[in-house]
């Protein structure tokens, strides 16, 4: 036992005087990069909640859903990462359901990682590498589109952001708690969406792999931690019979041009410069080889990045899973332009990403209160434009009919509804005739044999058929809503009462 107390206490010391040597030669902040960095971020902040604040399109059947499943709070949602819907409930109660909040969230969220990303360079390799770094994934633009609408990318950013400069203090040695706060991060990213799977593969591989020293005790921790965060969720899970991520069907036959749109997307998300850089550096062997830093960021940036490329050529998921991952990309593209004098790519990152952001800000304003003489190719929210006068005209008639339920086979209408009408769960149903259950709307409102409740039906070309189940039916409208001049979205509205069974 001595012995072994002896063993510890000199493993103890060994990671003291490891700690200590690794801040005695890691970089000091220069110059008036913090400074920089902060006054850039806040720059954009302004700007892009100056764009939200005119709310150029109605609310996205995303931001619509996340918002209704909030009405009901649970620890876990069919198919539908917890964290944002409990967030959203949370701000919501506070200042209101605009559509202004909701999309501050994400831009918030973005600025967060942004500063984290920040943080993360400078105490790795000093305040050039995190200032480019933090600027090139402002600039990217994924970002740009992703802070004008609200869904878990930004949030799941902004923990993921969090767990890799947790991971970096961690690694120095500081004290148990940064691996207890390493936990705490991946289990709440892991309630923001199913992509933090990407982060823990990628820290797995470079613990197994590349990094410098293991500390099982500290992986330990960060374990339970993470298990003790996601808990609840689980066990609502496996008493739901509900599963925690959703999976999307998929092919197993090979699909080459859908692997190369997944490329696309990639640079797309980062941008084209910081995308290339990220290959670039990792075939430049010679400078990254001996810094632990960049063989950290590369294992968390290529290995989602890689796994989404292979399940989209099998035609499975989608290419946007792997967004989060440029957290570390853009880390591992900034420093390698940096140490590779690689300024002019660093400063066309930036400027790629400003033309975007403009152009995208520019498209969005010409199509706001317009899109109906506009071809909906070109509009970046074109899903979008329906919910506003599809759920006018249904909330209106709900209204004149004094119908105390919203019934339709869409799931998305439903929320659109929810959100504009403030309608409860109580007031609305989904129709489902094969009883499968594929979403948080199926396993909570389903329609049973016998409800005499007064019911709106309303369907884009089925609600005839969905008629002849109930004793009472009459048509009461039908017709089409344009939304651009090569968009018209179909409607069938009818008065329904006394359901008969599927």
């Amino acid at each position: 036992m001595a012995q072994q107390a002896r063993e510890t206490s000199k493993g103890k010391a060994a990671r003291r005087k490891t700690a200590r040597k690794r801040k005695a030669e890691a970089p000091k902040p220069e110059g008036p990069w913090w400074a920089l960095t902060l006054a850039l971020l806040a720059v954009v902040l302004i700007l892009r909640l100056a764009v939200n604040a005119t709310e150029p399109f109605p609310v996205h059947h995303g931001e619509a859903r996340i918002w209704a499943l909030g009405q009901e709070l649970s620890w876990g949602y069919f198919g539908v990462s917890p964290l944002p819907v409990w967030t959203v409930r949370a701000v919501t109660d506070m200042s209101g359901d605009g559509l202004f909040m909701l999309r501050a969230l994400g831009v918030l969220a973005h600025g967060t990682a942004a500063w984290l990303i920040f943080l993360t360079g400078r105490r790795l390799w000093g305040g050039a590498s995190g200032f480019w770094a933090a600027a090139g994934y402002t600039a990217a633009p994924g970002v740009s589109y992703s802070s004008m609408i609200l869904s878990a990318d930004p949030f799941l950013s902004a923990l993921w952001a969090g767990a890799v400069y947790a991971m970096i203090r961690a690694a120095e040695f500081e004290g148990r708690l940064w691996w207890a706060v390493l936990g705490g991060l991946t289990g709440l990213g892991l309630l923001a969406g199913g992509g933090m799977l990407g982060f823990a593969a990628g820290a797995l591989a470079y613990g197994a792999f590349s990094a410098r020293e293991r500390y099982w005790t500290g992986t330990g921790i960060t374990a339970l931690a993470a298990g003790a965060v996601i808990l609840p969720t689980v066990l609502w899970s496996l008493a739901e019979d509900a599963p925690l991520l959703a999976v999307p069907a998929g092919r197993t036959d090979p699909d080459i041009v859908n692997l190369l749109e997944a490329l696309v997307v990639q640079a797309a998300v980062i941008g084209p410069v910081f995308f290339v850089a990220i290959w670039l550096a990792l075939k430049d062997r010679a400078r990254w080889i001996e810094d632990w830093g960049m063989r950290l960021m590369a294992w968390l940036c290529v290995l989602p990045v890689i796994s989404v490329l292979a399940l989209a050529l099998i035609s499975w998921g989608d290419g946007v899973w792997a967004a989060p991952a440029y957290v570390a990309g853009a880390l591992l593209a900034a420093r390698w332009l940096v140490i590779a004098s690689g300024a002019p790519a660093l400063k066309a990152q930036l400027g790629v990403g400003a033309a975007a952001a403009l152009a995208l800000w520019v498209v969005t304003g010409l199509y706001a209160g317009q899109s109906q003489g506009l071809t909906r190719r070109l509009d970046p929210f074109a899903e979008a434009r329906i919910s506003a006068p599809i759920c006018e005209l249904l909330l209106a008639t709900m209204a004149e009919e004094g119908a105390e339920v919203l019934l339709s086979d869409d799931q998305t209408r439903l929320a659109q509804c929810m959100y504009y009408g403030g309608l409860s769960w109580d007031e609305i149903a989904i129709w489902n005739p094969d009883g499968d259950i594929g979403s948080h709307y199926e396993m909570t409102v389903g329609l049973q044999p016998g409800d005499a409740r007064s019911i709106l039906l309303v369907s884009e070309r089925g609600a005839g058929q969905i008629a002849l189940h109930f004793a009472e039916a009459r048509e009461i409208d039908k017709g089409v809503i344009e939304t651009h001049r090569d968009r018209s979205v179909p409607f069938q509205i009818w008065s329904i009462q006394g359901f008969n069974g599927y």
